[in-house]
């Protein structure tokens, strides 16, 4: 298993409380997330998903989460780390395969969050109550096309703030009506996830998708 499974993960850092869950469809996916402290004062998280599946789309998530660990570990913005490694991707990339990402880089002791998007859902910041989708003009998804430019975006984040990232295996979940769960239910879902730890959120999205698919077969990874 190639994804960080200890939580909570650092017990010198407590301002940051994290949980993660990927779930894989039938076939091996291509859904990933990562997180790491860059050094003392720098946290950053991510999260992917590889077009495709088996091993090939496997492959290209391992490549990707390591290319993106690497570089993070000498630059701190994320524009700039999407930029360096859309080009390494390209560069060898017979399989036709693209990623779309999420990634975003705190700065512990202020608060700031830096993060940049390429082509992936839009994550959900909960801030003083209210809940909202953090949303920026789109990039292009990772491997699609060489010296693509992306941008950084900024926010603050202060002490009980909530953000939940995930990959479109949530919103695009099917029931056997073939209705999507889609991005309203999502938000309407994470008022009862106002204060609770993330462990619980996830149990409680995770639980609200169940009850949407029922019987529906699985056919996305959901991360």
């Amino acid at each position: 298993e190639m994804l960080p499974r200890v939580f909570p993960p650092y017990d010198n850092h407590k301002e940051v409380e994290l949980f993660a869950s990927m779930e894989p469809a039938k076939e091996v996916g291509g859904d990933f997330y990562d997180f790491y402290m860059i050094d003392d004062d720098h946290f950053a998280v991510v999260v992917g998903d590889v077009s495709g599946k088996g091993v090939p789309a496997a492959l290209f998530m391992v490549i990707t989460k390591t290319l993106l660990k690497d570089t993070a570990a000498h630059e701190l913005d994320p524009a700039k780390i999407f930029e360096h490694v859309n080009n390494i991707l390209c560069e060898g990339n017979e399989s036709g395969l693209f990623v779309t990402c999420w990634m975003g880089i705190i700065t512990l002791s202020t608060g700031e969050l830096k993060f940049a998007n390429a082509g992936h859902n839009a994550p959900i910041i909960i801030q003083n109550g209210e809940i909202k989708y953090l949303t920026t003009k789109p990039n292009l998804m990772l491997a699609g096309m060489n010296g693509l430019p992306y941008t950084t975006h900024t926010t603050r984040l202060a002490k009980d703030d909530q953000l939940f990232i995930y990959t479109d295996g949530v919103t695009e979940a099917t029931n056997i009506y073939n209705e999507l769960y889609g991005e309203n239910r999502l938000l309407t879902v994470m008022k009862a996830g106002i204060g609770k730890n993330p462990r619980d959120v996830i149990s409680i999205v995770r639980n609200d998708i169940n009850s949407f698919v029922q019987e529906a077969p699985q056919f996305d990874d959901i991360t």
